[in-house]
């Protein structure tokens, strides 16, 4: 993975986390985001288009499709072309360099867990919504399940690491969590 450069010149006790989205609704946001950037997203007339056969307008290789497919697999840093069989001991090896990730859809219950992972006192986390769209975009069933279709790399990542996410969760106290995400609502 590309974090081992980052880890040669950190501290061994560093802390490594990151954050991952459903792609069923991170695709479509970055087909409307990265549009100008991928040339698979240009070449398609509408997300609708897209979704229904992204394989007619993506083209592997071509610079700027990274966008296109796959994105959070491809931020990690981890391998593509993936054989099916070996994605659960890749996703185990992550999991040993991060040790918490946080889910952009329980981004608060994430908070509370990072601010527990670093031993921070309560008081020490704020928060403030920034660069979110007011009115986010109304995906249907049919496009969220062919998002995840698309980027099936990034939903393998993101269901495992949900799971992992909330077993940490169940470890925490769920009731506990609760308490502790109403207090940094308010």
């Amino acid at each position: 993975f590309p974090l081992f450069q980052v880890q040669k010149v950190m501290p061994n006790d560093s802390f490594y986390f990151s954050i991952v989205r459903d792609p069923g609704t991170l695709g479509p946001s970055a087909f409307s985001y990265f549009r100008a950037a991928s040339p698979a997203f240009r070449r398609s007339p509408n997300l609708d288009s897209f979704l229904a056969s992204p394989s007619r307008f993506f083209r592997p290789g071509i610079l700027g499709n990274h966008y296109a497919r796959n994105l959070q697999w491809f931020d990690f840093g981890l391998p593509e072309p993936v054989e099916p069989g070996k994605i659960p001991k890749i996703l185990e090896e992550l999991e040993k360099i991060f040790p918490l990730v946080l889910l952009a859809e329980n981004f608060d219950e994430s908070l509370v867990l990072l601010r527990e992972a670093l031993c921070w006192p309560r008081d020490s986390m704020d928060t403030f919504a920034h660069n979110s769209r007011d009115s986010p975009q109304k995906l249907t069933p049919l496009q969220i399940q062919r998002s995840r279709a698309w980027n099936s790399l990034d939903w393998a990542l993101y269901s495992h690491l949900n799971r992992s996410f909330w077993r940490k969760a169940e470890e925490f106290g769920l009731g506990r969590l609760r308490e502790e995400v109403e207090r940094l609502r308010q």
